[in-house]
């Protein structure tokens, strides 16, 4: 004999689903409310430094962006009216503000790299160095747009929908430059690594 259970009976919505608690978030951040908005740089914060690291190649200047770019942010918030994913909105934001950096950062470095002598690593650390000095090199040989549309998809995992709304530019100009970013990095890095 079979004993069939009652089916519990439960509200239509128990738990809101991830975007309505998102929605329900970012109502709260513009409305000003401070643990929203910590939750939601929270959220952002990593993500935003990487971005800004991967544009300045500098980790004080990251980390210095990084802040900024939050508190911008969270000056910004009432201004934020969700046409896009915040997600998004944010990393325009941070966009702006690394590109803006960089102009500077370059002006900067160039000054301070002309008396600076670098202490010698080990062999391990140097092959590991030299790697990574290649990929930044194989990286800012590209232009602008292809660089920052790479970077974006294959670093941050942005969707192709994203890229466009973060770049301001049509989903098959991301495309494209995707397409051509590949392209020449992979000439780029096989050129390296034949030497």
């Amino acid at each position: 004999m079979k004993f069939l259970l009652p089916l519990p009976v439960f509200p239509t919505r128990i738990l809101q689903s991830a975007s309505d608690a998102e929605t329900l978030l970012l109502r709260r951040a513009r409305e000003g409310d401070r643990e929203a908005i910590g939750l939601l740089f929270g959220r952002s914060q990593h993500k935003i430094f990487a971005l800004a690291f991967q544009i300045l190649r500098d980790r004080e200047a990251a980390e210095d962006a990084a802040q900024e770019i939050l508190l911008r942010a969270f000056h910004k918030m009432p201004q934020f009216r969700g046409e896009s994913e915040f997600s998004t909105w944010l990393y325009r934001l941070a966009l702006n503000y690394c590109l803006e950096q960089k102009r500077g950062l370059k002006r900067r470095n160039a000054l301070l790299e002309s008396n600076f002598e670098a202490p010698t690593p080990t062999a391990n650390h140097a092959q590991r160095l030299e790697t990574r000095l290649a990929l930044e090199m194989a990286l800012d040989s590209l232009p602008e747009e292809l660089r920052l549309t790479l970077i974006l998809r294959e670093w941050h995992g942005l969707s192709y929908d994203e890229i466009a709304l973060v770049l301001r530019v049509p989903v098959g100009t991301v495309r494209s430059r995707l397409h051509q970013a590949r392209k020449r990095f992979q000439t780029i890095w096989e050129a390296h690594n034949a030497d």
